[in-house]
């Protein structure tokens, strides 16, 4: 099956010779209240910087400021302040006319290889198809029927699916069908890092996120991505987290975290 890149399934425009890109928020965007998944939102920065440079991005790290309801179009501008030989600085500013609802900053670059190490590793899992299934039970088309995602061990903390683990940590094995899981995919993916919420304090809860971190290792193609999730604090009304995201063949990927306000959930 031929797949397409996240640029193309998030339906980003760019005028010819300009620095702005346009991100309609339409359901497939969306998260299960009709605004911005967060992730999106990310990977359209992402996806913004690259083109932008035209280099590989390194780090990005969103600030969410205001919540945006469908269906709108997110205004884009990126801003270079630090181009250098190797590196490239910048953000990419979301506006929605005069109010700026999301900044994404990052850099993307290549540097010679003059070092390598990786300490982590990859935690025993089981194979996705012997993992339970996140049902969804959503009427109206969101972003999260475009990713599949099955447990294998824990809870997914905003549904209740599987069994919460007794301690910090959950696994789940995430795949978006039809779409690469290039840098703007993973940071789709990485914003399903919450759901470990639940399963830490043992009962469903919600939260929103007011940032969101990536950091890119690795690149390659991956049917699956195993996300390790960590919850590191929750307290004073807010949480924190963060997820290390490895290839079916134990390739690190990428990191991420995000801090979030956590939420009893509102049903």
């Amino acid at each position: 099956m031929n797949k397409i890149s996240s640029a193309d399934f998030l339906e980003m425009s760019h005028p010819v010779a300009s620095m702005k890109w346009q991100l309609p928020v339409v359901p497939r965007t969306t998260g299960g209240r009709g605004s911005l998944f967060g992730g999106a939102g990310l990977a359209a920065g992402i996806v913004a910087l690259e083109q932008a440079t035209e280099k590989p991005v390194v780090w990005a790290t969103g600030q969410y400021l205001s919540l945006t309801q469908q269906p709108v179009t997110l205004d884009l501008e990126v801003l270079l302040p630090a181009v250098g030989r190797n590196v490239i600085q910048g953000r990419a500013v979301g506006h929605l006319g005069d109010q700026e609802v999301i900044t994404v900053f990052g850099a993307c670059g290549e540097r010679p290889n003059v070092a390598e190490g990786n300490w982590n590793r990859m935690p025993d899992a089981k194979s996705p198809d012997k993992c339970e299934v996140l049902v969804r039970d959503h009427e109206e088309e969101t972003i999260h029927e475009h990713i599949e995602i099955r447990m294998a061990q824990g809870m997914f903390g905003f549904s209740g699916t599987g069994q919460p683990s007794g301690d910090n940590r959950s696994l789940l094995w995430a795949r978006m069908h039809h779409i690469e899981h290039d840098p703007g995919a993973l940071a789709i993916i990485a914003d399903y890092m919450p759901s470990a919420l639940g399963n830490a304090l043992g009962r469903v809860m919600s939260c929103t996120s007011l940032d969101n971190t990536i950091r890119f290792a690795n690149r390659g193609a991956s049917e699956w991505i195993l996300c390790e999730n960590t919850i590191e604090f929750v307290g004073n009304g807010f949480g924190y987290g963060h997820v290390n995201m490895w290839s079916d063949t134990g390739t690190l990927l990428a990191t991420a975290s995000q801090s979030m306000i956590v939420r009893e959930p509102n049903w």
